[in-house]
């Protein structure tokens, strides 16, 4: 018998070992070391060299940073300095950059001094986008009490709530744009006096959905007169722009239109869209909005600035909630240390030195470098309309009675599929249903199949890795969507997602993506023959 086989004679934490759920990107990544599978009809050597395996699961930037990016991270790599620690909150350089990024993108005039104008002692960098909502979370709430969390969600921050012993409340969305309520925020604050917090991700992660201003804006006031924090995620913030909120890509949430930037405005050369007014001078005509007596928001440089393995985010809040210097009586300084200076010093330390503040600091101001992150914004639009208009492409018939392949190469190179019966992915069922930023929430047609075993079948049968639907839900959903009826309370909202899976396409160029419709008419293909559910 194996010495590792029965576990060491120590317990483990309840709260990480029981209630929180396995790592979903390892699950996937476990599906995808698995193909192909036995039962794959493109298992044999010469089919497999004609299908790759397309991982479409994590959210992964799909290309490098620019050689000038990476010329300053190794200038800053072989620098002396930034060998040792560094200040908790991040270098002075960094907290600067991200505070006139914020108030050139989301105000149309800096009023010096104004209240609502961001400052670097509102800046908080951390080790990443997931470090500073863990960080956050542990420094607003108590274990039994709760933070509310619209589904889908973001698997990690259920993750992260859990671990915590802190209540994770559903916010469910509704059909089709995603769209939390705040109808439905107001009666959850009822039942339950114990939240102490909202989180939003927008544009969302899973959905991809842009939540318009006008329902941040009514989120922001609700919660300010709760007396509650509204956590802001906005990792894919960068990726908004302009024309699409003009004009709302195939498969995009709609009415997200945000706000045009002033004329003047030093980003206009960049058509990025102003997300939302909660930095501005005033909310909606509310010139008395303070967003620091409300508003937390999270970041991260991972996606805009293509470095996921440099853990690299931040979070802007008040300096209260942070840490509050002011000018002492005896000529120094006084400093109050909130919960997050506690939790951070804790957790982080400090954050990444070695090589990516500075650089992302010269990074975030470099009028060149804008333009590489405007670019990377256009083909990733680019990207969801070809992913969208690719599952209306009509596929040849790959397989024989049996299941087998009529041809081992692709059937854009193959004369040996069959033209007869060619469906495309929609004809077969699949559709997407919203997408944004890196994402797009697809429903597949296997109403008894629930997700996880669609995402297995589809990386085990036919080399496409995704992630299910139920990942981003509370577990105990049931397998397969259930909605309340017409004229019932809650008609409408998504219940669970075991009809839908979450496709990252930032993780491949368009020519790769091209071969999507093809993977998911196979495995429609192979499971009318075999039946559902079949080789997993």
């Amino acid at each position: 018998m194996s010495s590792t086989s029965s576990g060491p004679a120590f317990a483990f934490n309840p709260l990480l070992h029981h209630r929180t759920i396995d790592p979903p990107v390892q699950i996937g990544a476990q599906w995808a070391r698995s193909y192909p599978g036995t039962s794959s009809p493109f298992a044999a050597k010469s089919a497999l060299d004609a299908h790759p395996l397309l991982n479409l699961a994590q959210g992964v930037p799909g290309q490098a940073p620019t050689k000038d990016f990476l010329d300053h991270i190794a200038n800053e790599t072989n620098a002396e300095y930034s060998h040792g620690y560094g200040p908790v909150f991040g270098h002075a350089a960094i907290r600067k950059a991200v505070a006139d990024d914020l108030n050139r993108v989301y105000r149309s005039a800096d009023l010096p001094g104004h209240r609502n104008q961001v400052q670097p002692h509102d800046v908080a960098i951390t080790a990443g986008c997931n470090l500073a909502f863990a960080a956050t979370v542990l420094s607003l709430a108590a274990p039994g009490e709760a933070v509310v969390v619209p589904t889908p969600w973001y698997f990690n921050h259920f993750m992260t709530l859990s671990s915590f012993g802190i209540d994770t409340v559903p916010l469910p969305t509704a059909q089709p744009d995603f769209l939390p309520s705040t109808d439905a925020l107001k009666q959850l604050l009822r039942d339950n006096p114990k939240i102490k917090a909202v989180i939003l991700v927008t544009p969302n992660n899973p959905t991809g959905a842009l939540y318009p201003p006008a329902l941040i804006h009514d989120f922001a006031r609700t919660c300010r007169d709760a007396k509650i924090a509204l956590l802001l995620d906005e990792t894919y913030r960068d990726f908004v722009l302009a024309e699409d909120e003009a004009r709302p890509e195939i498969g995009s949430s709609s009415g997200a239109k945000g706000t045009a930037l002033a004329e003047g405005s030093p980003s206009t050369s960049l058509p990025l869209g102003r997300p939302h007014e909660v930095f501005q001078e005033s909310m909606d005509g509310d010139s008395a909005w303070n967003w620091r007596q409300t508003v937390i928001q999270l970041f991260s440089f991972s996606k805009s600035y293509a470095i996921p393995g440099h853990r690299l985010g931040g979070v802007v809040a008040h300096p209260a909630f942070l840490q509050q210097v002011t000018p002492s009586a005896t000529g120094g300084e006084d400093v109050a240390f909130g919960p997050m200076a506690k939790a951070l010093d804790n957790l982080q330390i400090g954050p990444p030195r070695t090589d990516t503040q500075r650089a992302v600091a010269w990074a975030m101001a470099d009028e060149k470098q804008r333009e590489w992150r405007l670019s990377t914004a256009r083909e990733l639009r680019d990207r969801r309309v070809a992913f969208k208009q690719g599952l209306s492409r009509k596929v040849p018939r790959r397989l024989d009675s049996d299941g087998n392949l009529l041809s081992t190469s692709s059937s854009s190179s193959s004369s040996s599929s069959s033209s007869d019966g060619a469906k495309s992915p929609e004809e077969w069922g699949w559709a997407v249903e919203s997408s944004g930023a890196y994402y797009a929430f697809v429903r597949h047609p296997f109403t008894s199949t629930p997700s996880e075993k669609v995402s297995e079948a589809l990386a085990k049968l036919v080399g496409v890795v995704t992630l299910p639907g139920t990942f981003f839900m509370p577990p105990g959903s049931p397998a397969s969507q259930h909605e309340a009826k017409k004229g019932e309370a809650g008609a409408g909202a998504i219940t669970d997602s075991g009809a839908r899976l979450r496709v990252s396409i930032a993780n491949v160029p368009t020519d790769k993506l091209d071969l999507l419709p093809e993977r998911l008419a196979v495995l429609s293909e192979l499971w009318q023959i075999k039946g559902e559910g079949w080789g997993v």
